[in-house]
């Protein structure tokens, strides 16, 4: 080293260029293959998790649009009001379904159930089909069904 030429500089034998041994460049080269197959795996993977996600979302969102479920929904009496439309609950109704389609229930049972079908179209369902298989008329028949896609419908419009 030359102490009046200060750019020159002492290079150590590690830093020195050297050839590559034989084979060390094709193992760098398949190693960076299997990586990027990995990576697209691992995308490929990320866009299944992704598609059965949206799938269950849309599965299970259907079905709480397309109607009651036959799960029982656990109230304390406080909020019983809520989910008791005309203070009687849908086991109630569907007990008493047969006699109030005869009219043979007294005054203010009878209103509770009404009060209670205007706000309930599972239990409207339920008496609907009664009264149709009752007269065993196609024409009531036809009529609960249309009924209930008119709300079906409705319920669909106020979802969107």
């Amino acid at each position: 080293m030359n102490k009046n030429n200060p750019t020159e500089q002492h290079q150590d034998s590690e830093t020195k260029w050297q050839p590559c041994a034989s084979g060390d460049l094709s193992q760098f080269v398949s190693v960076m293959k299997k990586r990027k197959q990995i990576s697209r795996f691992i995308t490929g993977a990320e866009i299944v998790t992704a598609c059965l996600i949206i799938g269950m979302v849309g599965f299970f969102g259907m079905n709480q649009l397309s109607g009651p479920s036959s799960q029982t929904i656990q109230v304390s009496t406080e909020d019983s009001e809520k989910f008791c439309p005309g203070g009687i609950y849908c086991p109630e109704v569907i007990d008493h379904a047969k006699d109030y389609v005869s009219n043979l229930l007294d005054q203010e049972l009878t209103q509770k159930i009404e009060a209670h079908l205007v706000n309930c179209p599972h239990c409207q369902k339920k008496v609907d089909q009664l009264r149709a298989n009752m007269d065993n008329n196609a024409a009531d028949q036809k009529a609960a069904l249309l009924k209930q896609a008119k709300w079906e419908a409705y319920l669909l419009a106020l979802n969107q």
